[in-house]
C-alpha cells in the first residue's frame, strides 16, 4: 500500500508540474484580486476577458491576433463589454456569422452606449474565434466598443462580479 501511495503522489506531482509549466508559458496579464489588468501586456486577442481595456497592435487594427491589454486608467481604444459563444445552429439560423454575432452583441452594446457620458458616441465591433479547429465548432465572440469615456466609464469588472463604482 505505501508503494501505491508514493506512486500516486509522484504522478500527482508530475501533473502539477506540467500544469504549472503551461501557466508559466502563458500566464496572461497580471491582474489584481478583482481580475482587473494591472500592467500593459501583449496577449492573444482570444484571451481577452469581459471588462478588459485594450488596443490593437497594428496601426490600422487589421491584425487582431494580438492586442495590448492594459489597466483601464491608461489610454486605450477598446473595451470588452460582453462575451459569449454561438453554436453552429445559432449561426445557421441567422443569415451569416456576422449577423449572429451582431445580434448577440446588440443588447450589451445598447446598455453600454446608454451609460456613456461623452458626446462622442461609441462604436460597436466584435471579435470572433472558432472554439477549436473542427468544422462545426462553436464560435466564441467578444463584443467590444470604443470607449469614449475611458477610465470614468470603463467596465473593469471580471465577468461574474458586480460593476464597481468609478473612482474620482
Amino acid at each position: 500500500m505505501p508503494f501505491r501511495a508514493a506512486t500516486a503522489l509522484t504522478a500527482m506531482a508530475g501533473v502539477s508540474i506540467l500544469l504549472a509549466g503551461c501557466s508559466l508559458l502563458n500566464p496572461g496579464p497580471p491582474r489584481d484580486e478583482n481580475g482587473r489588468v494591472t500592467e500593459a501586456t501583449t496577449i492573444s486577442a482570444r484571451d481577452l476577458l469581459k471588462g478588459d481595456c485594450f488596443s490593437f497592435n497594428s496601426a490600422d487594427g487589421s491584425v487582431v491576433a494580438e492586442v495590448t491589454v492594459m489597466p483601464c486608467i491608461n489610454a486605450h481604444d477598446y473595451l470588452v463589454i460582453a462575451q459569449g459563444s454561438l453554436t453552429p445552429a445559432q449561426v445557421a439560423a441567422s443569415s451569416s456569422l456576422q449577423d449572429a454575432v451582431s445580434s448577440a452583441c446588440a443588447g450589451p452594446f445598447a446598455e453600454f452606449k446608454a451609460g456613456v457620458k461623452s458626446e462622442t458616441r461609441p462604436e460597436q465591433q466584435f471579435l470572433v474565434f472558432p472554439e477549436d479547429d473542427k468544422e462545426d465548432a462553436n464560435q466564441n465572440y467578444s463584443c467590444i466598443s470604443t470607449d469614449p469615456d475611458q477610465a470614468s466609464n470603463a467596465r473593469t469588472e471580471p465577468e461574474d462580479s458586480a460593476t464597481p463604482e468609478p473612482t474620482p
